[in-house]
């Protein structure tokens, strides 16, 4: 396996990483070095008062997002990674913590990764603002539907106050889509739920696609925020089916993307906080049910006027290429991969009218043929699953935490294909 060294700092520090490192400078403050583009800044001033171990955890899930987007993966699909990364206290990260970050990082991406926590030099900043929200809980807003139906269902089952997180990079739909979410939310509740949205991303072009570390930075920023304002809960919302990350095709492994809510990393992700001192759940409100069902729960407890219409601005595409088609547009989500799929079933199964504009419906000729044969495997896969469901051997053979209930998995994902048979892939 190859190996990809790093060094992530402050672009304060005066520390010297050896020769052979390529060296990232996170900027102190919100704004960009010639390397990193934060709005948060080292110490994350800005997110309130911070406990220091929360803040590490967003240095170490940060630094790993960026090493993971900036290194090549190679032809033999694995890659052996050495991050070295400035922490305020290294000591609360020693032994099991760092051992269940490493081994985190390898679930997520599938790569080895090497780390090692250095002592930051430099001098803890003084939070930009008063914490004014405790208690209460925190949840991820991605821009996606399930994080959007999450959002409904949190506001219409609670009545504790409710902060929603989103994470963006470079990806212009994502950012606009949870900016017409958080509007909408403002508009329609009181009192609307509080707001955070975070950029971060590294100033160079990347060079791996997959971006399969982001699940990591995306809790550890919601986690953050958790900590500084006392909420006990960090809710991310993904329906149960496509957590599962199950193999439509013997030839085909699940998309590690998707390990982002897998039953197994939310138990790691557990464990990780409970070594690192940080008492916060991270939980999945919709992990029992498909994509369908959390829409229809959704809609069963009377959102306001308008939901459904903001749910087809909401973006789920994994692909988001349209631009490289002639015609096409990369800010629609496509109707023909794996996650747009799902989304379409969904719709279906909760009788919910769908006015998403998908890329698949606006092309015509030869630019629709091109999309269909770039989403041939996920068509073909796809097909295969529904036709023949996925054997209850792939299921055993799976990663799970102690005492996973596999009939009630197995009774999962045959419901959630029932929902992809209801697509028409033409």
């Amino acid at each position: 396996m190859p190996l990809t060294n790093f060094y992530v700092s402050s672009e304060d520090s005066m520390n010297q990483s050896p020769p052979d490192y390529h060296r990232l400078y996170w900027p102190t403050g919100p704004g960009a070095t010639d390397t990193v583009k934060s709005s948060i800044g080292w110490w994350l001033p800005s997110l309130g008062q911070v406990p220091t171990q929360a803040i590490d955890l967003v240095r170490i899930a940060g630094a790993a997002y960026l090493v993971d987007r900036l290194s090549r993966r190679p032809s033999a699909f694995t890659r052996r990674l050495h991050l070295a990364v400035e922490v305020a206290d290294p000591a609360t990260w020693e032994g099991e913590a760092i051992n269940q970050l490493a081994q985190l990082l390898f679930w997520l991406t599938g790569d080895t990764w090497d780390l090692e926590l250095i002592q930051d030099p430099t001098t803890p900043e003084a939070p930009a603002v008063e914490t004014s929200d405790s208690g209460g809980s925190v949840a991820l807003l991605s821009g996606g539907l399930d994080s959007y139906l999450g959002a409904l269902h949190l506001l219409s089952t609670s009545s504790e106050p409710l902060q929603l997180v989103g994470h963006y990079d470079t990806a212009t739909a994502v950012r606009r889509a949870q900016n017409t979410i958080h509007s909408w939310l403002q508009e329609h509740y009181t009192p609307p739920p509080s707001y955070t949205q975070i950029e971060f991303a590294q100033v160079a072009d990347k060079k791996e696609g997959s971006s399969r570390s982001r699940s990591l930075l995306f809790v550890a920023l919601g986690a953050a925020i958790a900590a500084c304002r006392s909420a006990s809960t960090l809710f991310v919302p993904e329906n149960g089916f496509t957590s599962l990350n199950l193999p439509l095709h013997p030839n085909r492994a699940g998309a590690l993307s998707t390990r982002s809510t897998h039953p197994e990393t939310f138990d790691r992700v557990k464990t990780l906080l409970q070594a690192a001192r940080m008492p916060i759940s991270v939980t999945n409100p919709f992990a029992a049910h498909t994509k369908g069902e959390e829409m229809r729960l959704v809609a069963d407890n009377n959102p306001p006027g308008g939901w459904d219409i903001v749910a087809g601005l909401t973006i789920s595409c994994s692909k988001l290429d349209g631009a490289r088609i002639k015609g096409g547009d990369s800010t629609l989500n496509c109707g023909l991969c794996y996650a747009c799929v799902t989304r379409r079933g969904a719709f279906i199964r909760a009788g919910v009218g769908d006015t998403t504009i998908y890329l698949s419906e606006n092309l015509t000729g030869d630019a629709r043929l091109e999309l269909l044969e770039r989403r041939y495997s996920d068509r073909a896969a796809i097909a295969y699953a529904t036709t023949r469901g996925i054997d209850d051997d792939a299921i055993d053979a799976g990663t799970w935490p102690p005492n996973t209930d596999l009939d009630a998995i197995s009774e999962l994902a045959r419901r959630g294909l029932a929902e992809l048979g209801k697509v028409d892939l033409k």
